[in-house]
């Protein structure tokens, strides 16, 4: 997909555009590429529409944060001069929370569901 085309979705859709602003034009460009290798990762049958795309490309830029760097690592505490930052357990989505509110759960996740499901159907018998 065309950088150009993302930035554009981004700058006439999204308030909060600060981690793709102070990104170079190169950086934005793997971004985007990055972007669309995860979806396609986590939602195969989807076809990538250039808000998709704009969405996880922001998500993306934002990991760059060495805030939520800690984070993935799981980081509890964080102090520095006195400030002290904590960090929920656990690790940062892979998948935009805006992506995951347009196309829901992942094809793994879909998958897994199933899998439960078909173990616990039950066929034939009776209750006795």
């Amino acid at each position: 997909m065309d950088r150009q085309a993302v930035n554009d979705w981004i700058s006439e859709n999204l308030l909060d555009t600060e981690a793709w602003q102070r990104s170079s034009e190169q950086r934005q460009s793997v971004a985007v590429k990055q972007a669309e290798r995860v979806l396609a990762r986590w939602y195969p049958e989807v076809e990538l529409t250039t808000e998709l795309v704009a969405y996880q490309s922001v998500w993306e830029l934002q990991g760059i944060d060495p805030a939520l760097k800690y984070q993935k690592h799981n980081v509890k505490t964080v102090a520095d001069n006195g400030e002290t930052v904590s960090y929920k357990d656990g690790e940062r989505p892979v998948v935009a929370p805006d992506v995951r509110e347009l196309l829901g759960a992942t094809a793994e996740e879909l998958a897994e569901i199933e899998a439960e499901e078909a173990a616990l159907r039950q066929f034939g018998g009776a209750l006795v």
